[in-house]
């Protein structure tokens, strides 16, 4: 049985795309989880949530969706006016994904307790 030639790749490259919405779901995910989960009165924590840890997994997110911004952009970069939508799309996305994990780490990291 013979396989396309265009399908070996194609879960390669829609993950190519889509991996800096998963590192934003991963660390919304974490962020507010763990808020919600050191905020209920079996697990009150003093002070509120615990900030320096969401701010280093933000930051990790944050870092990893900015490396594969800079991956994104150099193959545009590459290709010129040959790159195709895929690529344009994973420089999009980890762009996106960049302001989103920003925009949901500040307001966590402004928590100082919980109410």
């Amino acid at each position: 049985m013979n396989s396309h030639p265009h399908g070996e790749h194609f879960f390669r490259r829609v993950l190519r795309a889509t991996l800096p919405l998963l590192i934003w779901i991963v660390q919304f995910a974490f962020g507010y989880g763990l808020a919600t989960a050191q905020c209920t009165p079996v697990g009150l924590r003093p002070g509120g949530p615990d900030r320096l840890l969401i701010a280093g997994v933000s930051l990790a997110a944050f870092v990893a969706c900015a490396l594969l911004a800079w991956h994104a952009c150099t193959v545009l970069r590459r290709h010129g006016r040959g790159a195709g939508l895929l690529d344009r799309a994973a420089f999009l996305v980890a762009l996106l994904s960049l302001v989103a994990i920003a925009w949901g780490a500040v307001p966590l990291l402004l928590v100082s307790g919980c109410a």
